[in-house]
């Protein structure tokens, strides 16, 4: 069985890929970036891409230009499986995949490792998303905390996100943050099965993970880490997913 995150060991959604994949432009919803990639995978709310150089992205379908949405709807249309039955396994601390909101939010405020960062009074009208954080910092930065779920309310990914940074500190804070990540998480998981060195930042685009890390858990879940853009600011990201992940050749700078 996967090993548990505890205290002192705490610290995107890929299918195969067709051997047909081609390289297409993608543009920013503004119509004033674009992305040369091809198309790994999608669910209902993102898109997992890979660049020319092997790098593999994943950000918010929100992030799309309208032309290419409709490409992606129409070409890759989401159909969910009716009936599906909840996922199972460790997500994150205490936390099990399958778990619905209730008991993610019972085991939350017991938890020994997160904390709300909210008035309590607030808490029910905020819903989950970014109200927990990590009690103690990794590498200096708190990790809050966002979930996924099914259409069935149970949970299926579990996403840590650092406090966004400014630029001056990608390579300072935030790279001693996915530093301590990467032990960690090489502590609870064993090897990754891809990794790459830290990402650089004039490689992010905004609202964009860039993965450089992917681990598989023994129950064939998936953990991915990297780092994104959100607007200035940056963040480093943590995923567990109940995704399993394909290894996918991550290049160096450079090559």
């Amino acid at each position: 069985m996967a090993a548990r995150t505890t205290l002192a060991l705490l610290p995107f959604l890929l299918l195969p890929t067709s051997l047909l994949a081609e390289l297409r432009n993608w543009r920013s919803s503004d119509g004033a970036k674009t992305l040369s990639a091809e198309f790994i995978s999608r669910d209902d709310t993102s898109i997992t891409l890979r660049n020319a150089a092997g790098r593999v992205l994943t950000f918010s379908l929100e992030k799309l230009h309208v032309d290419d949405k409709k490409f992606i709807e129409s070409s890759y249309p989401h159909r969910p499986a009716v009936n599906e039955a909840p996922p199972a396994g460790n997500a994150f601390d205490t936390l099990e995949f399958g778990d619905d909101r209730e008991t993610v939010e019972a085991k939350l405020m017991e938890s020994q490792i997160v904390e709300c960062s909210v008035e309590e009074s607030f808490f029910g009208r905020t819903g989950l998303n970014g109200v927990f954080k990590t009690k103690n910092t990794i590498g200096g930065l708190h990790c809050y905390l966002y979930f996924d779920w099914t259409p069935g309310g149970n949970l299926r990914e579990v996403t840590l996100q650092t406090e966004s940074q400014q630029a001056l500190e990608y390579r300072g804070r935030m790279r001693s943050n996915w530093g301590e990540l990467v032990d960690l998480l090489n502590k609870l998981y064993g090897r990754p099965v891809s990794e790459a060195p830290y990402p650089e930042r004039k490689d992010l685009q905004e609202g964009l993970m860039l993965a450089s890390h992917l681990w598989r858990t023994d129950e064939g879940h998936s953990v991915l880490l990297g780092t994104g853009q959100e607007h200035e600011g940056y963040t480093v990201n943590v995923r567990f997913t109940t995704k399993r992940l394909n290894p996918i050749p991550i290049s160096a700078p450079g090559q």
